[in-house]
C-alpha cells in the first residue's frame, strides 16, 4: 500500500472513530468495541513495516542518461566522472539517507494512540453497559416477569451484550425460541426499558414504543406464535398492558403502539413476513379482545 493510500486509510479511520464516539448506544453496541483498534494497529504495522523493510526510492527521472540518484550514489554529481580515473572504479557508494527512527514511527504511535483513548472512552460508561450488575439483573427480572405474562409459562429474557444471538450481524434487536423458554434482546432495547421501569423516561416516544413491541414479540414467540406478521399484530396490542405494567399511562402505552402499528410497513425494512396482515384490525381474524373498540 502506497503512502498516500495509507494516510487516507488514516484519516478515514480517525473519523469512523469520531462518529462512533458520539453516535447513539444502538450504533456502538452493533460494532465490536475491538474492531477499529485492531484496524488500526495492522495498518500502522503494515506502514512500519514497509518503510522499514522497503529500500527508499528516489524520484524517477525519464532520461536515459545517469540517473541523479544514481550519481549521488555512486559519486561525481553535478560533473561527468573520468572513466580513467581510478578513483571512478574504486569509491565506495554514498550512503543512504534514511529518515530518524523516531520521526518513521512517530505518525504510527500518534494514531494507535488515539484510536486506543477512543475505544477506551466508548468503552466506560455508555447505555447497558454502564448499569450495575445488580441493576441489570433487577431489569431482566422484570423483563423476564413481562414476558411470562404473555408466554404462559416460565420464561427468561436476557440481555445479549456480547452480541451472540442479536445485534448488527444478526439484523434484529429481539430473538426468541418459539414455544420455548429463553429470548434475548439488544443491550440498546433493554435500555431503553430501563429508563422507562427506572427513570419512567418517554422523551423518545418512538424507541420507547419500539422497545415494548420488541419485548411483546419475543414473548409471544415463547408462547408458540412463529409467524412474524401475526406475532407483531399480538405484540402491538399486548404491549399496550406491558407498557402500562412498566409505567406509563393507558392513553400514553396506546399512543405508542398504535405509532408501532402505524409504521410497520416501514419499520419491517422491505421484509414483508414482520407486515401485519390484513386480519390485524379492530374486530378482525387477529383482534384479541373484540369486545373493545379500541384496537390496539
Amino acid at each position: 500500500m502506497s503512502s498516500q493510500a495509507i494516510r487516507r486509510v488514516r484519516l478515514l479511520l480517525v473519523v469512523v472513530v469520531v462518529a462512533w464516539f458520539f453516535s447513539p448506544p444502538a450504533w456502538r453496541y452493533a460494532v465490536p468495541l475491538w474492531l477499529p483498534f485492531v484496524l488500526a494497529l495492522g495498518l500502522e504495522l503494515e506502514f512500519l513495516a514497509g518503510g522499514l523493510l522497503r529500500p527508499a526510492r528516489g524520484p524517477v527521472e525519464h532520461d536515459r542518461g545517469p540517473q541523479r540518484a544514481d550519481l549521488e550514489r555512486f559519486g561525481w554529481a553535478g560533473e561527468q566522472p573520468d572513466e580513467d580515473d581510478p578513483t571512478f572504479w574504486t569509491s565506495p557508494p554514498v550512503p543512504r539517507r534514511r529518515a530518524p527512527p523516531l520521526r518513521r514511527v512517530g505518525a504510527s504511535l500518534v494514531v494507535v494512540a488515539f484510536v486506543a483513548l477512543a475505544a477506551w472512552g466508548i468503552s466506560i460508561r455508555r447505555g447497558w453497559s454502564a448499569l450495575e450488575h445488580g441493576t441489570q439483573t433487577r431489569i431482566e427480572h422484570s423483563l423476564s416477569a413481562q414476558a411470562e405474562r404473555i408466554a404462559g409459562h416460565p420464561v427468561r429474557v436476557r440481555c445479549d451484550t456480547k452480541g451472540t444471538h442479536v445485534g448488527a450481524v444478526q439484523e434484529t434487536d429481539g430473538i426468541a425460541e418459539v414455544g420455548g423458554r429463553d429470548a434475548w434482546l439488544t443491550p440498546s432495547i433493554c435500555f431503553r426499558l430501563y429508563k422507562l421501569i427506572d427513570h419512567k423516561d418517554t422523551q423518545a416516544f418512538s424507541p420507547t414504543g419500539r422497545a415494548i413491541a420488541v419485548l411483546a414479540h419475543e414473548a409471544w414467540h415463547l408462547h408458540g406464535v412463529s409467524d412474524e406478521g401475526v406475532t407483531n399484530c399480538y405484540a402491538f396490542q399486548s404491549g399496550v398492558g406491558v407498557g402500562v405494567r412498566l409505567g406509563l399511562s393507558r392513553e400514553r402505552a396506546r399512543a405508542l403502539m398504535r405509532e408501532q402499528l402505524a409504521t410497520n410497513g416501514s419499520d419491517s425494512s422491505g421484509d414483508s413476513r414482520y407486515v401485519v396482515p390484513a386480519g390485524c384490525s379492530n374486530g378482525g381474524r387477529y383482534d384479541l379482545d373484540r369486545s373493545s373498540s379500541q384496537f390496539p
